[in-house]
């Protein structure tokens, strides 16, 4: 049993001692293919190669016991750039073999090889927030080193870059934030890319969070005014001192005000130019931070309103054998101007008088036409009725007296619209 056992050693040891014999005294020659990563040597500045890592396929020979031994840099294949311009270029390869190795082919024998101009130039940072922290919290401007990062890349993306941003999210957060955060690069429309290199790629940021509410900026809505201004004014114009106001309140509540109004302006009481506190309508758990409280200047100016003056009286002068009858027994007198103009034709002396001393029995058409006493700055607008008849004839007898003086009408007036008949003469009186 014992000799059989030292057999099988024997066996395993000649068998073993033939092994390395063959392979490492008198090994046979072998072919391998090995793929092999290229080496770019004397690369010019401010330039980017692409592809960036290029591979061929390098056949080499030599023995098993060669292969083994150089199993840590069998090959070293290499390009050399040291006289490239930019632009498409097809390079040869050269390649190192390790010792005992011999390279049979290299595939493909030459790579082509892109050179791209690369450009550095610097951009601020900018940090953009996400979300609002929890209700009852507000958090402070961030405070962030460094403010400027430099870019590297092709001139044709650097020439892309709108900002280079840091995006921090505070959405319903409580603390303080102190991190280091990553900066993106955003070209034209808002998309990234990672050819473009970032010195550096990070800056410190701080965010202070703290109890309390937010604050914004708003506008002062456009003023309402309600009811008329009083007569003979109008509003000629207005402005709101300041036009903008700050308020506090839930994140939630002033996120969605674009403005804030006030009650409406009455100008039913307003007569003279005006300057006002305005009665601010803010929504509930919304206050005013603002130190100056916002106030409301208007403008009023004069306006012509018009005025009816009703049942004005003729004074007829005559001869005292003339008798005559009227149309009508008064008239109405509208008129336009200034309040204060118009205050002075009260005491005017408003009385037509109509002249018909020298007229001849008849029939007559009068025009009537704006009494002489109304003051300068009043215009007529309209006389009703704008003309009347007077019928004229004359008396048997010749009266005691001459008689001039009010016009006595008769107890059924002549129609203002009666047509005069033949003969009938259309005379202007003032």
């Amino acid at each position: 049993m014992n000799n059989r056992i030292w057999l099988k050693v024997l066996s395993v040891l000649l068998g073993v001692f033939a092994w390395i014999y063959v392979n490492l005294v008198i090994p046979p020659q072998i072919r391998r293919t090995l793929p092999a990563e290229v080496e770019y040597r004397n690369i010019p500045e401010m330039v980017i190669i692409s592809p960036a890592k290029p591979t061929v396929q390098v056949q080499m020979e030599g023995t098993r016991r060669d292969f083994i031994l150089s199993r840590s840099g069998r090959v070293q294949v290499s390009v050399d750039l040291y006289n490239v311009r930019p632009g498409r270029a097809q390079l040869p390869v050269r390649v190192i073999a390790a010792p005992g190795l011999t390279v049979v082919s290299v595939s493909p024998p030459q790579v082509q090889i892109e050179v791209i101009p690369v450009t550095r130039k610097k951009f601020d940072v900018k940090v953009v927030t996400q979300g609002q922290p929890a209700e009852g919290y507000i958090a402070d401007e961030p405070r962030f080193t460094p403010d400027k990062v430099s870019l590297e890349g092709p001139e044709n993306l650097i020439d892309r870059v709108t900002e280079c941003v840091v995006e921090v999210n505070l959405d319903q957060i409580k603390n303080s934030l102190s991190e280091q955060y990553a900066v993106k690069v955003l070209l034209e429309n808002g998309v990234t890319t990672d050819e473009i290199q970032i010195t550096p790629g990070k800056v410190a940021l701080d965010i202070l969070v703290k109890q309390g509410f937010p604050t914004k900026t708003l506008p002062l809505a456009k003023p309402m005014f309600i009811n008329r201004a009083p007569e003979g004014k109008k509003l000629e114009n207005f402005k709101v001192t300041p036009e903008t106001v700050v308020v506090s309140g839930p994140a939630r509540i002033i996120g969605t005000l674009n403005d804030i109004s006030f009650k409406p302006i009455d100008l039913s009481g307003i007569a003279q130019n005006a300057t006002m506190p305005l009665k601010l309508e803010l929504p509930e758990r919304v206050s005013l931070q603002s130190s100056v409280e916002p106030v409301l200047y208007v403008e009023m100016v004069d306006v012509a309103v018009t005025k009816i003056y009703d049942g004005l009286s003729f004074e007829l002068k005559k001869t005292a054998n003339q008798h005559t009858s009227v149309s009508v027994a008064s008239y109405s007198l509208e008129v336009e101007g200034l309040l204060k103009d118009l205050e002075l034709v009260r005491n005017a002396q408003l009385k037509m008088v109509l002249d018909i001393e020298k007229m001849k029995p008849g029939s007559y058409t009068v025009n009537l036409t704006a009494p002489i006493g109304l003051p300068k700055n009043v215009g007529v607008v309209r006389i009703r009725p704008d003309e009347l008849t007077i019928q004229i004839s004359e008396l048997s007898e010749m009266p005691a007296k001459t008689a001039t003086g009010q016009l006595n009408v008769p107890e059924h007036p002549a129609s203002a619209t009666v047509a005069p008949g033949p003969g009938t003469t259309t005379t202007d009186i003032e």
